[in-house]
């Protein structure tokens, strides 16, 4: 027993690994000025850019012409500007949960002010549908207006900030009516190729952005390394105790 109970507690470990170390902290974000939605000036903020953002994510490109065809902002009153770089938080959206979505920009807002009952999963539950519409539908430029309407109307009703549902166009105001029912809306853990790049010790820094470009968990390949360090302890123990004692079982 005493040869094997090292690579028994190492073994035991890896299934916990992904979950206790998801997210990937610095993530370096890019906006380089660009974006494909229309204007729109329906909210308190005045004319906005709307639709997918260009610029990089971990210094890949996204935008036209890219593999992914841009990132996409959930939040209407944090700004960014032209040229702007900052660091984020990436995590696979299909392993948010209750566990773990606190740590997201709105994981933590006031969801019941959307739809009674709500939670932040449930919340995420309606943002990630209208992300991934736009990453799969191929929508127009006034199309993509309407899911970032869409968007933010929901984030902004959430932490007591929001504007009339009228003041959307009326696409828009469809999909909130479609997202709100709960049964239209997938389960968080269906998105594994969406990814969200959050800020949650920094609300009021640049926005909260869904996008498509995969980053490694972080802490992950450091106890993958871990336990290959212990396995190989664990054999070399082994080793040792069967040259010390020839004849132990």
């Amino acid at each position: 027993m005493k040869r094997t109970l090292l690579l028994i507690v190492a073994a035991a470990f890896l299934p916990l690994m992904p979950s206790a170390f998801a997210g990937s902290l610095n993530t370096q974000m890019y906006f380089n000025g660009g974006y494909q939605g229309n204007v729109w000036s329906g909210g308190p903020e005045g004319s906005v850019a709307t639709g997918f953002y260009d610029g990089s994510i971990n210094n890949v490109n996204v935008g036209p012409g890219q593999s992914s065809p841009g990132m996409i902002c959930d939040d209407y009153y944090d700004n960014i500007t032209s040229g702007e770089h900052w660091a984020a938080t990436a995590y696979q959206v299909s392993t948010l949960n209750a566990g773990n979505i606190g740590s997201m920009l709105f994981g933590n807002a006031n969801w019941s002010a959307v739809v009674t009952g709500w939670t932040g999963v449930q919340g995420y539950q309606a943002l990630a549908y209208l992300a991934n519409a736009m990453f799969t539908g191929n929508p127009s430029s006034a199309q993509q207006s309407s899911i970032s309407q869409a968007l933010w109307y929901l984030t902004s009703l959430a932490v007591g900030k929001g504007f009339s549902l009228t003041s959307l166009d009326s696409t828009a105001q469809s999909l909130v009516s479609y997202v709100e029912n709960i049964n239209n809306d997938p389960a968080l853990s269906t998105y594994s190729g969406l990814w969200l790049y959050t800020l949650p010790f920094n609300p009021t820094g640049p926005q909260e952005m869904f996008g498509q470009i995969p980053v490694p968990e972080g802490g992950t390949a450091f106890l993958y390394l871990l336990l290959a360090g212990l396995t190989c302890f664990g054999a070399m123990f082994y080793v040792r105790r069967q040259k010390a004692a020839p004849g132990m079982v």
